[in-house]
């Protein structure tokens, strides 16, 4: 069993023996610090030797404090410290104090006397100033033991509560990335459709087919390999590149699109639709049917284990309000500082016509064989011919 199972675990025989441990180490603590040199006011300490009425008297002491402590974490912190009702809680704490005096200065004064009598015994302590003894063996060293107690518990709460937002952040993430799948838009998707209707039409079916297994391919991605956590850098770019060839064919003369790779993308790993949000976001900037010219520069740099993209694309001031591109970008920095945190560079420069994006990321590395899927410059210039 490791030591996060042994703190977290909720199994009875779990739970119990970290309570056990907790209390042992309590007990040593206590009666080495406290009860074994017995305290007589202001006379000299001395030593109460080791017997079995001192071991008896300890014990009886431990349950006592075993009893407040379990009062205070298990009834007074639920019902009144997490719901915040601090001076029911402060009134509590008043009366347990009372109790744990009252039930120290009963223990000293005639249960510990009479355990003596019991095994003929004499206490080397005296019981001249007995409220000052039950006093550092009740309210001062009680409290010792429940503020340990409720930090673990607090510590333990803080923890979990922790454990608890990153796990809905995580799916908050991969609930995004399935609706990222689905998201493109309907325009996009029955113009791809008309236009391969058209070039069977034409009696173009090469070009036809082409458009067709583009697209196809690009929803078999969406919908299946975009379930992996990490997917070929290759088939990412592939994607994109068959995504823009067929917004290039949609919109024809209207959009100048300029694609770049250099470097060899094969053997490299990234996350899924994560530089395709970028893509297609910056398309919902320059799908402008009230311009004349749309343009758009992408530049993909693969160096050693680096993957850089530059990002360049028209846009028109009035398009999209400043909010829903923050919030879009926003989406895109929580999906990097999840699964890239402190491993990317992002830069992005907004200017009345046109936008900048600069992206740099640490890539990990293929331990597979993978596809490789070539870059061919040429497709663009067919598909749109």
């Amino acid at each position: 069993m490791n030591w996060y199972n042994f703190i977290f675990s909720e199994k009875k025989s779990v739970q119990l023996q970290r309570h056990l441990a907790f209390w042992l180490l309590w007990w040593l603590y206590f009666t080495g610090s406290n009860f074994h040199y017995e305290q007589t006011g202001l006379q000299n300490l001395k030593i109460e030797p080791w017997s079995l009425p001192s071991f008896i008297k300890s014990i009886l002491l431990l349950s006592m404090h075993i009893t407040a402590c379990y009062f205070f974490i298990g009834y007074i912190m639920p019902k009144y410290l997490f719901k915040a009702k601090y001076t029911a809680m402060a009134i509590q704490i008043g009366i347990l104090s009372v109790l744990v005096s009252l039930a120290s200065y009963y223990l000293h004064k005639n249960v510990f006397p009479f355990i003596n009598s019991i095994f003929t015994y004499e206490s080397v302590v005296a019981n001249r100033n007995i409220w000052w003894t039950s006093m550092t063996s009740g309210i001062l060293s009680a409290p010792k033991v429940i503020s340990a107690a409720a930090a673990i518990i607090l510590l333990k709460r803080w923890y979990l509560k922790q454990k608890e937002k990153e796990k809905l952040e995580k799916e908050k993430l991969l609930t995004e990335l399935q609706l990222l799948k689905a998201q493109i838009h309907p325009e996009f998707l029955f113009s791809t459709l008309d236009n391969i209707c058209l070039q069977t039409q034409k009696k173009d079916i090469d070009k036809a087919s082409v458009l067709l297994l583009k697209l196809a391919d690009i929803l078999s991605y969406m919908l299946y390999e975009s379930d992996n956590k990490t997917v070929p850098l290759e088939k990412e770019i592939k994607v994109i590149k068959d995504y823009l060839v067929l917004e290039k064919t949609r919109m024809g003369n209207r959009l100048e699109l300029d694609l770049a790779v250099k470097g060899d993308p094969r053997g490299k790993m990234i996350t899924p639709l994560l530089v395709f949000s970028f893509i297609e976001n910056s398309l919902s900037y320059i799908n402008n049917k009230n311009l004349e010219t749309n343009w758009l520069n992408l530049e993909f740099q693969i160096e050693a284990s680096e993957l850089s993209m530059k990002l360049i694309h028209g846009k028109t001031s009035e398009h999209l309000p400043e909010s829903a591109n923050e919030n879009m970008i926003g989406k895109m920095i929580n999906r990097l500082d999840f699964f890239y945190a402190g491993r990317y560079e992002l830069k992005t420069t907004i200017e009345p016509e046109m936008m900048m994006t600069h992206l740099k990321i640490k890539l990990e590395e293929s331990t597979n064989e993978t596809e490789h899927h070539i870059y061919d410059p040429e497709q663009i210039a067919y598909a749109t011919a």
